[in-house]
């Protein structure tokens, strides 16, 4: 043995960015599953706690989240999650069924075994969070196992098209997801989803993503026609 230093292996340097993309990827994640309700205000020192953050890393993640337009600027300066109208979500809507439904009957032609593994876990998951009407833990669960599916069919560019329409998506879900009702037949087009997958089964793959999709689309449709009708008789405008 000698008493020479040994020298270090080279190693990569450890970059100043990580953690800005940590914060950028929560609060992400966070809108995307729901955990954020549309019309939400939100400052960065309140994330920052949240987060077990400082400030500087959380302003720049809301930059770049403000960027794709995952939130919008108040008279006061401050960021609001946007609230969203029938017209925007029917064409996000119909921009998910073409997406989805595409990725699912991708994802049939590459899934694997431990795939269905994963993908059938994480639907046993939702099916006990929608039992117990666990909404945090549903609406996580399902953001979950879509994004697992469409990791299999191995189209990066669709997928970062599709979470950008699941940011402005998402903040939504939490508005239907507290009816047991529409959380269970949300579960039948889970369930339809994993046996086209279990079954190579492309076609009745992309139907059960579009029924699902169209299902959520149209329960939220309904709520905020009704919920401008209630706004508009409160503030005593006369509907034609």
């Amino acid at each position: 043995m000698t008493d020479r230093p040994i020298p270090l292996p080279t190693l990569r340097h450890v970059s100043r960015d990580t953690l800005q993309d940590q914060v950028y990827r929560q609060i992400r994640e966070a809108l995307m599953s729901g955990r954020f309700q549309p019309g939400q205000k939100l400052t960065i020192r309140g994330l920052a706690e949240a987060l077990g953050s400082s400030p500087m890393p959380v302003r720049e993640a809301l930059h770049r989240l403000s960027a794709e337009n995952a939130f919008e600027v108040t008279e006061t300066a401050r960021l609001r999650v946007p609230v969203m109208t029938p017209t925007r979500l029917r064409e996000i809507r119909d921009a998910r069924v073409a997406l989805e439904g595409l990725l699912a009957e991708k994802a049939v032609a590459l899934i694997q075994d431990a795939d269905l593994v994963d993908i059938n876990d994480l639907c046993q998951q939702m099916q006990q969070a929608a039992d117990t009407v666990d909404v945090s833990r549903y609406l996580w669960t399902n953001f979950a196992f879509h994004r697992r599916i469409y990791a299999v069919a191995q189209a990066g560019l669709t997928v970062a098209a599709v979470e950008n329409f699941w940011l402005h998506m998402g903040p939504c879900f939490a508005l239907v997801a507290p009816d047991k009702g529409h959380l269970q037949r949300s579960m039948e087009a889970h369930d339809r989803i994993v046996a086209a997958l279990t079954a190579r089964d492309g076609a009745a793959a992309r139907a059960a993503v579009t029924d699902d999709i169209m299902q959520a689309a149209d329960s939220l449709i309904r709520l905020l026609v009704n919920s401008g009708r209630s706004r508009s008789t409160s503030s005593g405008v006369k509907k034609a």
